[in-house]
Parts: C-alpha cells; sequence; structure tokens
C-alpha cells in the first residue's frame, strides 16, 4: 500500500488552469437542452418568459460570455441577448453584429432599459463598483467579471455585498470554476474528515509570455479618442490621463486599472479553496512579487506597473495556510492540492480529483476518486446563474464568498506594495464602523 500510494503521486498531472478553463460540462458534451423553470421569481419574472440580457463590455472577455449565452439560447435556454455596450465603436458593432442586440455605447442606457433583466459586466476592473452597484440599484441581477472589485478601495466588495441584500438581487462572479462539480464533492469529503485536520492549501497559474493583454505596448491603431473611442468615459472614476493605447488595450499591466496577475488569475484559484475549506476573512496576508519581462527593456515605457511573478500566502485564524502564485515569466506550475494531517486532496486528476491517505494513515483509509460530471465552463456558470434569476437562490460565486475572497486578495496587493506583512482590519474592509 505505501509503495503504490508513493508511485501514484510520482504519476500525479498536476493541475493546469488552461486546462481547467478548456473544461466543457457534461450536459454540453450529451447535447442536453434546458427545462423551463416551475416557480414564479420574486422579480416578478414568469418562469416561461425569456430572461433578457445585456452586456456591458465587449473584449475579449465580453465576447466570450456572449459566445456562452448564444450556445445556452441554442440548446434551448430561455435567455435572449437585447442590448450590448463599449466605449470603443468596432468592439460594440462586432458585439451587435454577432448577437443581433441593440448597440449603445453608455452603460447608463442599458441601465434604463425596464424590459432588461440581467447585466454582465465585462469592464476593466476599476469599473466594476459602480457598475454594479448603478445596475443592483437599477433592479438588474448582475454577472460580474473577477475580480468583483479594484484594489484601491478595500470597502467596495461590502458596499456591493450590502447592495445586493438591499436590492433583492442576484450576483454571479466571473469564476467560472466555481461551476466545476467537484467543489461539492471535495466540500463533502472535507466536512466529513477523509483528510483529517486542515494543515494548508496551495494553487497556482503559471504562463510564461507578456501577451497582448499585459504588454503595455499592446495597440490597435484603429483606436481614435473623440472619434470611435470614448477615452474619458473609459476612464471614468480612474485618475485622468492622456490617452495612451496600451492603457487601454492592456489595462492590466497599470495599476490604475488593475493589481495584474495577482487579482486577474488569483480569483480563480481562491474562490473554490475559500468554498470548500470554509474559510472567513484572513488574519495576515503577505505578498511579494517581481517585473522583470518585458519586450523593450530600454524603453521604460514597455514595462508593466504591474508584477509578472506573484506570490501570495494567507493566514487564517484557525490555523490554515493558503500559498497561491501567478506568473507569466515563467509557466511551470506547484502542485494543486489540500493537505490535511491524515490524507491530501489532488485537484484535477484524472477523473477529477483524488484524495490520498498519508503514509501513517494507510491502513484504515482508502484512496478516494471524486468524478466529475461538470466542468467549470462560463457557459456552465452563467446557466447557474439565469438559474438563480428565476429561483432566487444564491449562485455558486456570489457576493458573501466574494467578499471574503476580494479581502484576502486586495490586502495582498497593499501588502506587495508596501513591502510589509498585513493584518486583517475590520475597519479598512467596511465591515465594522
Amino acid at each position: 500500500m505505501k509503495n503504490k500510494n508513493r508511485k501514484k503521486r510520482e504519476n500525479t498531472r498536476y493541475w493546469n488552469r488552461r486546462e481547467f478553463i478548456k473544461t466543457t460540462f457534461l450536459a454540453s458534451s450529451l447535447g442536453l437542452s434546458y427545462p423551463v423553470f416551475g416557480a414564479l421569481a420574486s422579480n416578478g419574472t414568469s418562469p416561461n418568459e425569456k430572461i433578457r440580457y445585456a452586456l456591458i463590455g465587449c473584449g475579449g472577455q465580453g465576447m466570450g460570455h456572449l459566445a456562452a449565452i448564444k450556445q445556452l439560447k441554442d440548446k434551448g435556454y430561455p435567455v435572449d441577448i437585447a442590448a450590448v455596450c463599449d466605449v470603443y465603436m468596432p468592439r460594440v458593432e462586432n458585439a451587435a453584429k454577432f448577437t443581433g442586440a441593440k448597440a449603445v455605447r453608455d452603460y447608463r442606457q442599458i441601465l434604463e432599459m425596464k424590459d432588461i433583466d440581467a447585466v454582465g459586466i465585462a469592464t476593466p476592473d476599476h469599473w466594476h463598483c459602480k457598475m454594479v452597484i448603478e445596475a443592483l440599484d437599477a433592479g438588474k441581477d448582475v454577472y460580474c467579471e473577477k475580480p468583483l472589485t479594484h484594489w484601491k478601495d478595500l470597502t467596495e466588495a461590502k458596499r456591493i455585498a450590502d447592495s445586493v441584500e438591499k436590492n433583492n438581487r442576484v450576483l454571479q462572479v466571473g469564476t467560472q470554476g466555481m461551476s466545476d462539480s467537484i467543489w461539492d464533492d471535495i466540500a463533502e469529503q472535507i466536512k466529513k474528515g477523509a483528510i483529517g485536520k486542515i494543515v494548508n492549501a496551495q494553487a497556482s497559474d503559471m504562463r510564461n509570455g507578456l501577451f497582448g493583454l499585459y504588454d503595455p505596448m499592446a495597440n490597435d491603431n484603429n483606436a481614435r479618442p473623440k472619434v470611435n473611442l470614448d477615452w474619458d468615459m473609459w476612464l471614468g472614476p480612474a485618475p485622468s490621463r492622456e490617452f495612451f493605447p496600451g492603457r487601454f488595450f492592456a489595462f492590466r499591466a497599470f495599476w490604475d486599472y488593475s493589481a495584474g496577475v495577482g487579482t486577474d488569475f488569483l480569483p480563480h484559484l481562491l474562490t473554490p479553496l475559500v468554498y470548500v475549506l470554509g474559510l472567513d476573512f484572513p488574519k495576515t496576508v503577505n505578498a511579494f512579487g517581481t517585473s522583470t519581462s518585458y519586450p523593450d527593456r530600454n524603453n521604460p515605457a514597455s514595462k508593466p506597473e504591474t508584477p509578472d511573478f506573484y506570490n501570495l500566502t494567507i493566514e487564517y485564524p484557525n490555523g490554515i495556510i493558503i500559498v497561491l502564485m501567478a506568473s507569466i515569466a515563467n509557466a511551470v506550475n506547484i502542485p494543486h492540492l489540500i493537505r490535511g494531517h491524515e490524507a491530501t486532496v489532488f485537484i484535477n486528476q484524472s477523473p477529477g480529483a483524488v484524495i490520498f491517505p498519508e503514509e501513517p494513515f494507510t491502513q484504515w483509509r482508502e484512496e478516494i476518486k471524486i468524478q466529475r460530471t461538470r466542468g467549470g465552463s462560463v457557459e456552465e456558470h452563467y446557466k447557474n446563474f439565469f438559474d438563480c434569476v428565476k429561483t432566487r437562490k444564491k449562485t455558486r460565486s456570489n457576493e458573501q464568498l466574494a467578499l471574503r475572497v476580494m479581502a484576502a486578495l486586495n490586502l495582498g496587493v497593499l501588502s506587495f506594495r508596501s513591502g510589509k506583512t498585513v493584518e486583517f482590519d475590520p475597519k479598512l474592509l467596511g465591515l465594522e464602523k
């Protein structure tokens, strides 16, 4: 038994986020269609009516949203894409052509449309809080891309959670991996004591290359402010600056709009761990990283402001430690796992996850295989969101879960920028007056 378990560990195929996102859910592979709902939603939407949806932000991520929703619709799900919005005319025109939806350039027009039930927000991070709260106040249910909030204002996540409750709305954060079926099964096994006392967890998303989304020199020569791009509207709540193409096309490289890989990659890693481990707010957070890989070292403008390698360590009051890594400077991942005193969960094994007992406990603990029956795709995540629009239940990646995730991630950015370990302070995040 001892040698057998060791061999299985050595043959472990470690977690890879690119494979994780590409995973398709079972219903899609079987070509299943979706049923009509049987209960009247509290927002007055008839279960037999189609959900009318609008998207704000039609860049690459937004177009992924639209493609997923079109797939749902093609399979019989009761949803219509009614309107699309973007400050850059070529993007919104492309989205309108793709969907047949009405095109607008000011998101407030979307919120004024009384027949819109749900809104998707796929804008840069610095717009998320303002748009989400205004949409909730306008009576819309919201699917918001991760991260839920921008790092600069640590109170934003709490304000969004309060707004969801005040308006009796539904919110889903775009960490689509949460729709993978394995997380509920892992959580159940941990609750049963399958790994003993929890020690720590780790995960990574490692890539190599700046990519267009992180390259400050990214450009589209067609972009012309005041002609086909509303630059002032795009800046919105961010500091006023002269137009620089990289700030628009690679906003994740700049602190004004994003924290780079620290809040782009890590929400996908931390959200399921907070969920399965039942974690609350952190005790301390420590982050460090580097920024070394950029295309033209003789041109300072080509260097991203945000780090290209980022390491985050989160300590929780119950003693659990989580270690996360993200990179666009090296593509070698660390194993994705949850360590317990008596067993370890190896995640994204075939068929989904495997719990291997630790050698001192193999005499009475058996290996447990967790079968994936539903993958974590954008399509499946939107289906969960639309289901909840109808039923008024909480989504898989709801605002309360996101509040705890953003507390750790945003304190991590504060730690990175200050060079110090940051202790959790409820007042800092607007949790206490």
